[in-house]
């Protein structure tokens, strides 16, 4: 069983004025808007298309509008859920099942072709857990139509921050559905997952750095055209290396 999952409306970022926003209706619609444009068609075009495809929203947000606004027909099989629910509901979904795998993606990011088939491949029914990710990508500036290198370096002691970060549980030799999100944040996965060994019910777990790909670039992250949320200044550009991205070969057509 294979979730990818997208966060919206949900109060990850602890600033005041963060949490005023998601709630805002421009921020909802520009959200809905990205979704379709960027994110839906990749997941669309994937070369595997065994999986759901989960839109996680916060608890307080209004789950009959966001279903009303997200009425539309995709070549996905998707769902809404609240957060609070989204435990139980794995417990439900994995029943029979040996493997669990949930896969972390925001809504403004597109992945290349072959990411779900590469999640597969990394299976290994000797590790009981198991991240799985790209540490090369691109920048998209709406704004502009540009595209800017990106590479996410890993560190020694935080791992490495991934774009489409997977995480992979062999369910009988886990107690219980743990998600990508039980790791917390992306910077820090590499350090609750090792401290969490004992809640996973193993004795210890080996962070292996060599699953994330270090290859061609294999995400975008779109930075949206809407100061009202993400607000780039020109000097982030001039620390970046601008890059001829070949999206028909990125969505492999």
């Amino acid at each position: 069983m294979h979730l990818i999952v997208t966060r919206f409306m949900i109060e990850f970022w602890p600033f005041d004025d963060f949490k005023h926003k998601i709630y805002r209706e421009d921020y909802i619609l520009n959200g809905i808007r990205v979704m379709k444009k960027y994110l839906i068609p990749s997941l669309e075009n994937q070369s595997c298309k065994d999986f759901i495809w989960i839109l996680k929203i916060g608890d307080k947000a209004n789950i009959t509008y966001i279903k009303s606004i997200m009425n539309f027909t995709t070549k996905i099989a998707k769902n809404v859920l609240y957060e609070k629910d989204f435990r139980n509901y794995t417990r439900q979904i994995t029943k029979g099942f040996d493997v669990f795998i949930t896969t972390r993606i925001d809504y403004d990011d597109r992945i290349y072709y072959d990411a779900v088939n590469d999640v597969r491949k990394a299976i290994n029914i000797d590790k009981p857990v198991l991240l799985y990710g790209y540490n090369r990508g691109a920048y998209y500036f709406e704004s502009d139509n540009s595209y800017y290198e990106l590479t996410q370096k890993y560190d020694n002691n935080l791992g490495v921050m991934s774009i489409f970060m997977s995480f992979i549980v062999i369910l009988n030799k886990v107690n219980d559905t743990y998600s990508i999100f039980d790791l917390g944040s992306h910077i820090l996965v590499k350090a609750v997952l090792l401290d969490k060994a004992k809640t996973f019910g193993l004795k210890k777990i080996k962070y292996d750095p060599g699953v994330f790909d270090c290859g061609d670039i294999k995400y975008i992250w779109v930075r949206q055209n809407y100061s009202g949320i993400y607000g780039f200044t020109k000097s982030i550009k001039h620390s970046l290396k601008e890059y001829k991205l070949n999206l028909t070969k990125f969505y492999g057509k």
